[in-house]
Order: C-alpha cells, then sequence, then structure tokens
C-alpha cells in the first residue's frame, strides 16, 4: 500500500470517528443540559423577581431597576457576556427603561453570526391602574406568572448552556425586555436600534406566562412564519410529550410582534390565561414550577435544534396573511368528505354471527343496486368465505379487486349468488391527505377510511405524518411514491398535537 493511499484512508476514518464523536457529544450534550435545567434555580428566580420588594417591577420605576440588576448579577456568575452598547448588559431606552442582553458565541466559523434570540420581558405593572389591571389597585401586582415565569425559564436556560460550554454553531441571544407591559417598548427599541445586525437574527423564541402549565397543554404561535419551524418545536418537544396547541394567529400582544414585523421567524411559548392574570392576586404559591422546568427544557432543546441545523429556513411571508384570517386555518382544518361506498349499502351486523350481514339500504346506481341486492337480505358470504364479523366484511370490501362472488340470503332464508365488481381501487392505507406549505416535509391526514390498517393502527384525521418506516420525505410527491412502494407492512411517524407516535400499519391483513 502506498503512503498516499495510507495516508487517505487514515483521513476517511478520523472523519468518521469524529463524526460518530460528534454525534455522541451532542447527544451528551442535551442531556446533560435536560438534567442540569432543575426546578430549584425556576423557584429562586421566580420568588426573587415576584417577591414584593420589587413592587410589580414596573418599567422605568425602582423595582423595575431593582429586577435589571438581579438579572445582571446573574449573567455575570454564569460568565456570560453582555450583548448590549459597547459589550455591556444594559440597552437604556426612554423614561428610564433597559433592556438586558447577554449572549453566548457560536463556535462555528461560517455560522457564528447568525443569531437566535432567547428572550422575555421582565416588566409587571406595579401597583395596577385603571390601563393595565382587572384591579383591585393600589396593591402591588407580584407578576409570578406574568413573566417572572418566562425570566425564570430564560436565566436557567442561560446558566445551563453557559455552564456546559455547549458547544452550538450559531451565536444565542438572551435578551429581557423592559416596558412590554406599556406597549412592546424594550423589544420594539431593540429591533429598531439593535446591538447586532438585525439580518443576522434567524430566529427569536418568546417566553410569556410559562408558569400555569395544565393538563400538559401548552399554546405556540409562530411556528407558520419559517417554513419547517413547526418540525423542530415538535421535534423538540420528543422528551417532555407536551401537548402543543399550534396557533395560526398572532397578536401583537408580546415581544414577537416586532419580531415578526422585522420578517424574523418567531415562537412564542404560552401556557394560557388565568383569572390572577394583570391582577395582584398573581403570585408565587400558584405556579406550576415542574411545569416552567418542562416548557423551560422544550426551550432549550429547540435552542439547540435552531443552533446547530445545516440551514434556517426564510421568514414566511404568507404568514402575515394567515396570522388576521382564520379561514385559512378553517380550510386547512376541514376534513375530505366520505367517498362514494365501493359497494354501495348500508348494513347490520347479526346477533348470530354465522347469519352474516342484514342489508339495510342500498345505494341507488351502485355495484349493489346493479347487481339486484336488496333491503332485508343477507350477505353470508364473500368469494366462498362465510361473513363472520362486521369487521372482517369491511376488510373484504377494501381489498377486494375484480369480480367478486355474494352468497345472498332472502328473509325466507333461501339463498343465491350475485356477482358484481366493486367502485374505486383497493383501499390498502386507507388515508387521504393534503399539503401544507409551511410544512413541506409532512401530510395532513384529511380523511382515515373506517377499518382500513390506518384506521386498525389509530391514526386519525388532523395527524401529520412526517415519516414513513423511520425516514421523513421531502414532499407530498415522494411521501405518495414512498406509500405505492410499501407491500405487507408499513410504519408511520405522525405529529399529533406536538407528540410524535409510531403506527403499524398491516396492509394485507
Amino acid at each position: 500500500m502506498t503512503t498516499i493511499l495510507r495516508l487517505i484512508r487514515f483521513a476517511f476514518f478520523f472523519a468518521c470517528c469524529y463524526a460518530v464523536n460528534a454525534g455522541a457529544v451532542e447527544l451528551a450534550t442535551r442531556s446533560a443540559a435536560r438534567n442540569r435545567l432543575a426546578v430549584d434555580g425556576l423557584k429562586a428566580h421566580a420568588a426573587v423577581l415576584s417577591d414584593d420588594t420589587f413592587e410589580g417591577r414596573e418599567a422605568g420605576k425602582r423595582g423595575g431597576r431593582a429586577a435589571a440588576g438581579y438579572i445582571i448579577d446573574k449573567l455575570k456568575s454564569y460568565g456570560l457576556h453582555g450583548a448590549g452598547p459597547e459589550g455591556g448588559f444594559l440597552q437604556p431606552f426612554d423614561r428610564e427603561r433597559n433592556n438586558v442582553l447577554a449572549q453566548l458565541p457560536g463556535t462555528d466559523p461560517e455560522l457564528r453570526e447568525e443569531i437566535i434570540v432567547v428572550g422575555a420581558h421582565y416588566d409587571h405593572v406595579g401597583y395596577g391602574n385603571a390601563r393595565n389591571s382587572y384591579g383591585p389597585y393600589g396593591y402591588i401586582h407580584n407578576g409570578a406568572d406574568d413573566n417572572a415565569s418566562g425570566v425564570a425559564g430564560v436565566l436557567e436556560a442561560a446558566r445551563v448552556l453557559a455552564e456546559l460550554k455547549a458547544p452550538l454553531k450559531r451565536t444565542v441571544v438572551f435578551a429581557f425586555w423592559d416596558g412590554e407591559e406599556a406597549g412592546l417598548f424594550g423589544s420594539k427599541h431593540w429591533t429598531t436600534h439593535p446591538t447586532a445586525h438585525l439580518h443576522n437574527v434567524k430566529c427569536f423564541i418568546n417566553l410569556d406566562m410559562i408558569g400555569r402549565l395544565r393538563n400538559d397543554f401548552v399554546e405556540v404561535f409562530g411556528t407558520r412564519s419559517a417554513e419547517g419551524l413547526r418540525k423542530l418545536v415538535t421535534d423538540a418537544n420528543r422528551d417532555e410529550q407536551l401537548v402543543l396547541d399550534y396557533k395560526w394567529e398572532l397578536r401583537d400582544d408580546s415581544d414577537h410582534a416586532p419580531f415578526f414585523h422585522k420578517n424574523i421567524p418567531v415562537v412564542m411559548l404560552h401556557t394560557g390565561k388565568h383569572a390572577d392574570y394583570h391582577r395582584p392576586s398573581d403570585d408565587l404559591e400558584k405556579l406550576n414550577f415542574e411545569g416552567i422546568q418542562r416548557v423551560s427544557r422544550l426551550t432549550m432543546d429547540l435552542v439547540f435544534n435552531l443552533a446547530d441545523a445545516e440551514k434556517l429556513p426564510e421568514f414566511r411571508q404568507l404568514s402575515k396573511q394567515e396570522a388576521v384570517s382564520e379561514a385559512a386555518r378553517k380550510a386547512m382544518d376541514r376534513p375530505f368528505a366520505a367517498p362514494p361506498s365501493r359497494l354501495g349499502i348500508s348494513w347490520r351486523e347479526e346477533a348470530d354471527e354465522s347469519k352474516g350481514i342484514l342489508i339495510s339500504s342500498v345505494q341507488y346506481n351502485s355495484p349493489a343496486n346493479k347487481a339486484g341486492l336488496r333491503i332485508g337480505e343477507r350477505i353470508t358470504k364473500w368469494n366462498d368465505a362465510p361473513i363472520t364479523s362486521d369487521e372482517s366484511f369491511q376488510k373484504f370490501v377494501l381489498l377486494a379487486t375484480g369480480t367478486v362472488r355474494l352468497e345472498v340470503a332472502d328473509r325466507a332464508g333461501a339463498t343465491r349468488e350475485a356477482s358484481l365488481e366493486l367502485r374505486g381501487e383497493p383501499i390498502r392505507v386507507g388515508v387521504s391527505w393534503a399539503e401544507d406549505d409551511a410544512e413541506p416535509a409532512s401530510v395532513i391526514v384529511k380523511r382515515v377510511v373506517a377499518q382500513s390498517p390506518a384506521d386498525r393502527a389509530g391514526v386519525l384525521v388532523a395527524d401529520r405524518i412526517c415519516e414513513v418506516d423511520g425516514a421523513p420525505f421531502a414532499s407530498a410527491a415522494e411521501f405518495e411514491e414512498r406509500l405505492g412502494t410499501m407491500e405487507d407492512e408499513l410504519a408511520l411517524t405522525v405529529d399529533r398535537n406536538g407528540i410524535l407516535l409510531k403506527f403499524k400499519l398491516k396492509l394485507n391483513e
């Protein structure tokens, strides 16, 4: 073997080992990050920020300035550097308000200029008034959920990522906005006076009110602002298994809005409003800290997905129309109408299974009608096979090809044979689907045929199929092509409310 050939083989071997090792390091880093994002830290941050001494953290007041000081002290203790003007942590703006900004530099020479911003507003409404509170006024509004919960989540994620020295390819900026309650002033100021090139910002993740998780339910806004963004969020939810309600509507009611209007993809996580919203009763003891932990872990996994992706999707302009209109969503959610019956009858299962099924209606001009089948008759055999149950009969109807021979018994029990050909093609899978240009690497299930392999496996209307036999596909056309190659079994991975489920379909049973 020549020396050059040995060098080539060694280089190839080293590259393979490096790739495997890099993947193992990434998984180990994610696992360590999840384990280190703990309830105790979240509780400590929320307890301080929602304490009476901060007087409701009103923007521009002493309580708000004290909250900013607390956040800066924590960020410095994590070893993070400022991302504000001249490398500081503060970005001052009108009336003594301040954004707090820190960063974790990216490690990839080509991608580190690109930025993922993770943020939460730290201000609240102080003592409350008729413009910003549901009362009673004049009492400290501690804002434990709104938004000490979101700040705690961002702080803990920043701590864990900084301590792990996580080798993220892109830069991550941690942003704590002031003046949100008065009109999104902090995030508006940053997007009009950015401390980094705005065109480098590839996504903004907004945590606003994540402290009241109930029934595992989280509202997710903004994923239609870039192609494939929902898939990245769902993938980040693999471990937490939260029930994600993906919203199309996107109001100008939180700090995602200024980014969205600057054509930057956004994701906002929110556990829902409640009776204590903008009232003095939004206090620490009502927070679900395990819930905050789960949402924060999902956020951190999403940061990994975004920061380490080979390429991130661009802003999707059509999302601006979808954000203010429910018409497109309603059309997308509407299931397909049932297809014409292949046989053209309705039936009832007989109490005595040996007697087959009883015809209760016959559709005009259907195969059954043309073959002379009548109401009150019983179908007892299908191609010489006895009909033993409603389920077996439905399978016969779905899979039939060519001419079918039926044994039919009249009311008196006399039997005869009927031959017919069913409408349409055999139904091997049993799903109809539609494309969604916001998520081209998935299809939306619009119809599931009763007793089909898909129905028996548990696939439902509105599921999003994203993998076939464990492998993703790039388009609906590729999905259809791959279905055509399946013979006996088919494995589907679906996104159902942000949870990935796997189903095995038996195609010939």
